[in-house]
């Protein structure tokens, strides 16, 4: 196991940092203390590279800023990345809440001092300055020990709020790993294997992660033993849901749309930002980022973040088409395809006969052939192959009639009941918020994985309803795809072939 702190592995860091990118293309770079740069990672380091001191004076960190944007041209950097340690280090060991004002205090001064500077040296109106952060800070109430919990000294442990045991040597099975933390569960941690952990984690894939995750709910912070406790007060690592993760973004510069604000996001958008490419006739040090091609592997989404800019890149936008009936192969009329009774047909039988407007405005920009077909209650979209996507559109109402059989059916209008299959780990469910009999519609009863449904689909169903009892009605698009190979990726059509 390896911990970015100590390790000497120059591929232990993967990806492609933005320094490295900016150097492929001609740019010079300088980093004071950023996380990585320390490493060659993917073929180089910054030009200007620092070796990491702690005790050196924000004021004289902000002053080596300056002195390298006013080197002559050819030595100057174009990028500059700068790390300072508050106040990630009050947060940490924070006694009362006046360490944290005091350090965020400190933190203005310093970065009032360095725009001061910046405009003496006629600076600040060439260059774009962003200030960010990784995290936020929550405040710890709890510390169990893993020692307390597992006697196995072939299980390798990387603590904190979120943990990870690793099997290692161990002859203990997953199960028998997550076992001690099943019946603990709920208010003060969550347990997962790779498999059961929530897909926008990004966990599954990469055996780096562990066997087993055991995720602190916020306040829950887990040591290995008693001799590991290093005393913290507060700590980060925590689900990016919570609140107190959320951390700040600031800009200003030239490149930068003044006033302009950005709901939230997250830091994986960062990479796109930089690499931002104007498709301005303007000098590329006055009106834009870093000006570099969006080559860079990222999960960020391209344009997120061009709202900010003054002149953001060019993107073509989606193209629509509309989306056209499912073929009918049958007079409508209801077909069972699961657990359904003659009177459950007969009662659904009337409900499926009903035409939609002549226009009704229907558009969908996917590379999937699509089509739809019209349950009255419901509109079911699917792709042509088998195990193409499949959503609905459908309309919640407050007191809407619960479900009252628990009879799959179909319209024979579109052809023969849909199976999508089942193997082990998974169960079959309706991607419907509803409760009515119209959720359980052949084509919208699909594979998910156990862990998914009971830690993400059925609260998100729940607090759907809530929202229709509240308004009164809401209209509730909902879509599934697959990622049978765990890459974290929609499975493409070839995936099935």
């Amino acid at each position: 196991m390896e911990s970015m702190k100590t390790t000497k592995k120059q591929g232990f860091f993967l990806g492609d940092p933005i320094w490295n990118a900016y150097k492929r293309h001609g740019g010079r770079t300088a980093c004071l203390f950023w996380p990585g740069c320390a490493y060659n990672i993917s073929g180089s380091k910054p030009d200007i590279n620092i070796p990491y001191n702690k005790s050196l004076p924000f004021r004289k960190r902000f002053d080596m800023i300056v002195d390298w944007l006013l080197l002559p041209q050819p030595h100057r950097p174009g990028l500059i990345t700068a790390y300072i340690d508050q106040p990630d280090s009050a947060g940490h060991y924070e006694v009362n809440d006046k360490d944290i004002e005091s350090a965020l205090s400190e933190v203005d001064d310093h970065l009032w001092y360095l725009i001061k500077r910046l405009r003496n040296e006629n600076l600040l109106r060439c260059v774009n300055l962003a200030i960010v952060s990784d995290h936020g800070m929550q405040k710890i109430n709890f510390t169990p020990y893993f020692s307390d919990m597992i006697d196995d000294k072939n299980v390798l442990i990387a603590d904190g709020a979120v943990s990870r045991l690793h099997k290692y040597k161990s002859a203990r099975t997953v199960e028998q790993l997550m076992s001690p933390f099943q019946c603990r569960h709920g208010d003060k941690w969550k347990v997962y294997d790779r498999k059961s952990m929530a897909t926008r984690k990004h966990f599954q894939k990469t055996p780096r992660v562990g066997d087993v995750i055991v995720q602190g709910q916020p306040g829950t912070r887990f040591y290995k033993d008693a001799s590991k406790n290093w005393n913290l007060t507060g700590d980060h690592g925590y689900d990016y849901i919570n609140p107190a993760m959320h951390t700040i973004f600031y800009a200003m510069g030239p490149s930068i749309k003044r006033g302009s604000f950005l709901p939230a996001f997250q830091n994986i958008e960062y990479m796109n930002l930089w690499l931002s490419e104007s498709t301005a006739v303007v000098d590329i040090l006055t009106s834009d980022l870093l000006g570099l091609p969006e080559d860079v592997p990222n999960n960020g989404t391209p344009g997120t973040m061009d709202k900010i800019l003054v002149h953001a890149p060019f993107r073509p936008t989606a193209f629509y088409t509309s989306l056209q009936e499912c073929l009918a192969v049958n007079l409508h009329g209801a077909n069972g395809c699961h657990s359904c009774s003659s009177k459950d047909l007969e009662r659904l039988e009337p409900r499926l006969s009903c035409v939609l407007p002549p226009k009704f405005p229907l558009k969908i920009a996917s590379i999937i052939p699509s089509c739809f077909q019209n349950y009255c209650e419901k509109l079911v979209i699917s792709g042509l192959g088998k195990d193409d996507p499949v959503a609905i559109a459908e309309r919640l109402v407050r007191g809407q009639t619960e479900l009252q059989s628990s009879c799959i059916f179909s319209n024979r209008k579109y052809g023969a009941c849909t199976n999508k299959g089942n193997s082990l780990g998974f169960v079959t469910k309706t991607i419907s918020a509803s409760k009515s009999d119209f959720a359980n519609i052949s084509p919208i009863i699909i594979p998910w994985r156990s862990g998914f449904v009971d830690d993400v689909l059925d609260p998100l169903n729940r607090y759907t309803r809530s929202l229709a009892d509240r308004f009164g009605h809401l209209v509730v698009i909902t879509g599934a795809a697959y990622d049978y190979d765990y890459d974290e990726i929609a499975d493409s059509e070839t995936r099935f072939e």
